[in-house]
C-alpha cells in the first residue's frame, strides 16, 4: 500500500510541476549590450557580413566547422550553413537590415525557434551603443520552459564574449 501513496505522489509532483511550468513564458529574450568606439556603418559591416562573423561569432571560428554561402532565396538578404564533423546544420539567415536594427533567423534541427536581432544606437564622439537580442521561442513543452528560466545563465556569458571579440574587430 506504502508503494502505491509513494507512486500517486510521485504523479502528483508531477503533474503539478507540468502545470506550473505551462504558466511559464513560451517566448525569452536575452539581452546584451556593449559600448563600442567604432562608426555605425563598420559595426553594421561586422554584422551584416557573414564574411566578417570569423572575427568575432565563435561557431565561424571554429576550425570543426564548415562554413557554406547559400544561393539567394526571396526576402533573405544573405544566407549561410554551418555544419559540424557530425552532420548537424545551423543555418543562418539575414533577413533585415533596416535602420538601426538588423535581424537574423537561426533554424536548425531544435524544435526552439531562435532570432538575432542586433539594435544600434549612435551615439556621441563616433561611438555605438550595440544590444544584441537572442530571441527564443521556447514552445509549449514544459521542459523547454523551464529551461528557458536558466538561458541567460548558461550561454549569457558566450554572447557577452562574442560582443567583446566584436567590439574589438569594429573598433580596429
Amino acid at each position: 500500500m506504502s508503494f502505491l501513496r509513494f507512486i500517486i505522489f510521485l504523479l502528483g509532483v508531477f503533474i503539478i510541476i507540468f502545470l506550473l511550468a505551462l504558466l511559464l513564458p513560451s517566448k525569452v529574450t536575452v539581452a546584451k549590450s556593449v559600448d563600442i568606439n567604432a562608426s555605425h556603418d563598420k559595426i553594421k559591416n561586422q554584422i551584416a557580413n557573414f564574411e566578417q562573423w570569423k572575427n568575432w561569432y565563435p561557431a565561424f571560428k571554429d576550425e570543426n566547422i564548415t562554413i557554406v554561402k547559400n544561393p539567394s532565396k526571396e526576402n533573405i538578404i544573405s544566407s549561410v550553413t554551418l555544419k559540424d564533423k557530425e552532420g548537424k546544420t545551423i543555418l543562418l539567415n539575414l533577413v533585415d537590415t533596416s535602420n538601426n536594427k538588423i535581424n537574423i533567423d537561426v533554424e536548425s534541427a531544435s524544435s526552439t525557434k531562435v532570432d538575432y536581432t542586433f539594435l544600434l544606437i549612435p551615439k556621441l564622439n563616433n561611438q555605438t551603443q550595440l544590444t544584441w537580442d537572442v530571441n527564443i521561442n521556447l514552445g509549449w513543452y514544459p521542459w523547454k520552459r523551464i529551461e528557458g528560466i536558466l538561458f541567460d545563465k548558461f550561454s549569457g556569458s558566450q554572447y557577452e564574449a562574442a560582443l567583446d571579440d566584436l567590439r574589438k574587430a569594429a573598433e580596429n
